[in-house]
């Protein structure tokens, strides 16, 4: 037989099978798509393999979740964490903070340009659940100044043996009753000058402590150390500093129509440099302003900033003020010591009073008790404040400045986490390379959902 026309054979008889086992393999696939069509896929979903829990997600002036047990979950520690009073849950959200600002300067001060910013744009997440004791958790990442921010990821387990409470993960270490706030109801726009100079702000930490005497004192401290950019803060590199902070209510009386507090608090910080020095700087309490106070890298070994801090509060009317100092020694031996203080008050027009945290020692903001709504013709809570603060850089041959503010501001809240603010300072700076005067006027709009 001629070899070409026995190769063409084979070839006829290979794409006939080729053919024949396609068509069939199309057949089935045809016969197992409508086969799952018509069972609407239930075929898939086999009880033994699903999870025993779904995400209840639900909206009641802001965003909540729990997790909720759909069917016996296995195992001990799956039954703990879902069971009704020990389940996750907690509320999702996102902040919002734009501010705009005006300035007028004189002197030798450096010329200050008008502008407009995303303050913080925060995504957060916070909530409960119970392993071994319970615990509270919260998350917080965002944009500021255009760069990436993760503020807060921590753990808290309370309940605990001993330590009371303890904390792990990135927080606010517990310094200053001004810094502490939520940035979403502070008094004013920005910290006050010596705040903003000499405390911790966001440090990695494992924390100890908790509330003491019926919850009126608190008690905490650990070991922190820097591990993600900030935006508020000391300026000092350390990677070891111990800090604590002690509270107490000489006056407490929360069942008052009108309620009357008084706030004590004292802390300290204790840290050492990491080779790139100690530094301290302030802007004027606007953060579209530049640095007007620094006293540059310090080169030192060892630092220790102690403060003090008053409340007192009356129904609309309070008053706040805090003293902080920093001392340390440089590599020549010599020693610094630089210092800050402010006094605050606020009148809430609308009648509200400022809330406190019980737990923490710190204060929570206004909750208005007629929120904005256009059908019922209400405007929210208005708040008027001033602040006076000083800060001194100046030591030695340090010339850091020594910067004198005066402010006042007024903020509508239309809910507990909407408001609006307008603020307007006069900065006074001496004692520097480039003393002048600092005249500004901010004005922020703040949302969260």
């Amino acid at each position: 037989m001629d070899a070409t026309v026995l190769n063409r054979g084979l070839l006829i008889t290979a794409l006939l099978i080729a053919s024949s086992w396609t068509l069939g393999a199309q057949s089935d696939a045809m016969n197992s798509s409508t086969t799952d069509t018509n069972n609407t896929w239930d075929s898939h979903f086999i009880e033994s393999k699903t999870l025993p829990f779904h995400i209840n997600l639900y909206s009641d002036n802001g965003c909540y979740y729990k997790f909720v047990l759909t069917r016996p979950a296995g195992g001990e520690i799956r039954t703990t964490i879902f069971s009704d009073n020990k389940r996750v849950s907690g509320r999702i959200g996102v902040k919002m903070q734009v501010d705009a600002s005006v300035f007028e300067q004189d002197g030798d001060l450096s010329p200050v340009d008008n502008g407009v910013e995303v303050r913080r744009l925060r995504v957060f997440t916070y909530g409960k659940t119970f392993l071994l004791s319970p615990i509270t958790y919260g998350i917080k990442f965002g944009i500021t100044d255009g760069k990436f921010y993760f503020n807060d990821g921590y753990i808290w387990f309370h309940d605990v043996k001993f330590a009371g409470s303890i904390k792990v993960g990135f927080f606010k270490a517990p310094m200053s009753l001004e810094a502490l706030e939520a940035t979403s109801v502070t008094t004013f726009m920005e910290t006050a000058s010596p705040v903003s100079a000499f405390a911790p702000g966001y440090k990695f930490g494992l924390q100890l402590g908790d509330a003491l005497f019926n919850h009126r004192a608190t008690l905490y401290g650990g070991w922190y150390a820097d591990a993600s950019s900030s935006d508020t803060g000391d300026a000092s590199q350390s990677n070891t500093r111990l800090i604590g902070r002690a509270t107490y209510l000489p006056i407490d009386n929360k069942t008052a129509k009108s309620p009357h507090l008084m706030h004590w608090g004292l802390s300290g910080s204790a840290m050492t440099s990491t080779g790139s020095g100690f530094r301290y700087r302030s802007r004027p309490q606007n953060h579209l302003a530049p640095y007007l106070v620094d006293t540059g890298v310090i080169d030192g070994d060892r630092a220790f900033v102690a403060g003090a801090e008053a409340a007192w509060v009356k129904g609309p009317i309070s008053l706040q003020s805090e003293l902080m100092q920093s001392n340390g020694d440089d590599n020549t031996g010599n020693t610094f010591r630089f210092g800050g203080a402010y006094i605050s008050g606020s009148w809430v027009l609308t009648g509200e009073s400022r809330r406190y945290d019980r737990k923490i020692g710190v204060f929570q903001g206004i909750d208005p008790s007629r929120k904005f709504s256009f059908r019922n013709r209400t405007w929210g809570a208005l708040e008027w404040a001033v602040r006076a603060s000083h800060l001194d850089l100046t030591d030695d041959n340090i010339r850091g400045g020594v910067m004198n503010i005066v402010s006042t501001g007024l903020t509508c809240y239309f809910t507990d986490r909407n408001r609006i603010m307008l603020d307007c300072g006069y900065a006074d700076v001496e004692e520097s390379d480039t003393p002048g005067d600092l005249l500004f006027l901010q004005t922020r709009f703040e949302v969260q959902f």
